[in-house]
């Protein structure tokens, strides 16, 4: 049964996710643990969507690129982690806790409701799991905090018990070759100057108060587009487009951003227009407005901004992924102009990068 999570008395926000992650000045979200782990807010069918996209354009399959990436990130984040103050966390009795605790970080972040059911060190572990916001991606996370904790390959499957789904995970041979190529890059965010009105009890921005955690179900809701949101790190499409253009080269961007934007648009009207009718006629604050969001979920620091005529510059420290920044904010373009953009960019250094968006003529592609 989930532990109640204790949520803050004037926002609502989840508390203990409040100790774990820090919403910085700079366009980011980090553990405070490890400041340079970065972690988005997003929509949760966001990864299940766009990468519905990808697939279908390519016509390949890239659902083992992205278990082997998100696999890599766990691994990567809780080695950070047991590294430092969770030094312990791998001797005796404390494993069964840190164990738990993975249950626990699964319903904070909203990415499901976990709960182990057993767990054997070295040998064997077994968990409920209910409403994964993608139930691969969710076996990559908890396969990959399996291999942290225990220093060596695993490997899963999903069984069904008395109505409920269980996954099971054992250790492995080895893993996959795919999966030794594989690399988490960790840049170094540049600080920042924006400011968020925050909560005076727990310190969340509050724009983010508008979140619900259903801890029964190990989801988070956002309550005014009724729409689910999650937590996640933010590596995995990085990780999973550079094993892409392996194979398809960079003819594979322009896909990647196209199916952003067509996700993005569809949100950004449910977030925006359909709620505040006057955004259609002041398009300067709709553009605020997302650009804003784009700082208070951790996806990247909009510090300069201009739209004169058809041409839009944008400047974004710390960027979360360049590719789906550019799609987001061709999906910004398109619902304040009218008109589909053609995107460009270019990085200023490694954690700056400029986009300019311009109408797209219909014989246009997206330049990368």
């Amino acid at each position: 049964m989930a532990m109640k999570v204790k949520k803050c008395k004037v926002c609502g926000f989840c508390i203990p996710l409040a100790r774990f992650l820090r919403f910085n000045d700079n366009g980011t979200i980090t553990e405070r643990l490890m400041p340079d782990f970065r972690a988005v807010l997003i929509e949760a069918d966001f990864i299940t969507e766009v990468f519905r996209r990808i697939e279908n354009d390519l016509g390949v399959s890239v659902q083992h690129i992205v278990f082997e990436a998100q696999r890599a990130a766990s691994k990567a984040v809780i080695d950070s982690n047991i590294k430092g103050i969770l030094a312990g966390a791998r001797v005796g009795a404390a494993k069964n806790i840190t164990v738990n605790m993975f249950c626990q970080v699964a319903i904070w972040t909203g990415q499901a409701y976990a709960e182990t059911v057993v767990y054997k060190p070295k040998k064997y572990g077994e968990a409920i799991l209910r409403n994964p916001f993608n139930r691969d991606i969710m076996a990559a996370v908890i396969v990959g905090a399996f291999e942290s904790l225990e220093k060596m390959p695993f490997k899963h499957t999903w069984v069904n018990k008395r109505g409920e789904e269980l996954i099971l995970v054992r250790p492995d041979s080895a893993r996959p070759p795919l999966a030794d190529r594989i690399k988490i890059e960790i840049v170094k965010p540049k600080p920042g100057n924006r400011s968020f009105e925050r909560c005076p009890e727990c310190g969340v921005p509050i724009g983010l108060s508008g979140l619900d955690w259903q801890e029964d179900k190990g989801i988070i809701m956002e309550m005014r587009r009724g729409v689910r949101m999650v937590f996640l790190d933010s590596y995995v499409p990085q990780v999973v487009f550079q094993e892409l253009t392996r194979e398809f080269g960079d003819l594979v961007y322009p896909t990647v951003v196209d199916a952003m934007k067509n996700f993005s648009l569809k949100w950004l009207k449910a977030e925006y227009l359909d709620r505040d009718m006057e955004l259609f006629a002041n398009r300067e604050k709709l553009y605020a407005e997302v650009l804003e969001n784009l700082a208070l979920r951790g996806q990247g620091n909009p510090v300069a901004f201009s739209s004169d005529s058809d041409k839009m510059i944008v400047t974004v420290e710390n960027p979360y992924n360049p590719h789906l920044l550019a799609g987001h904010l061709s999906a910004m373009y398109e619902l304040g102009e009218g008109r589909r953009a053609n995107v460009e960019w270019q990085y200023l250094d490694e954690a700056t990068i400029h986009f300019t968006l311009t109408p797209r003529r219909s014989s246009q592609v997206m330049a990368v």
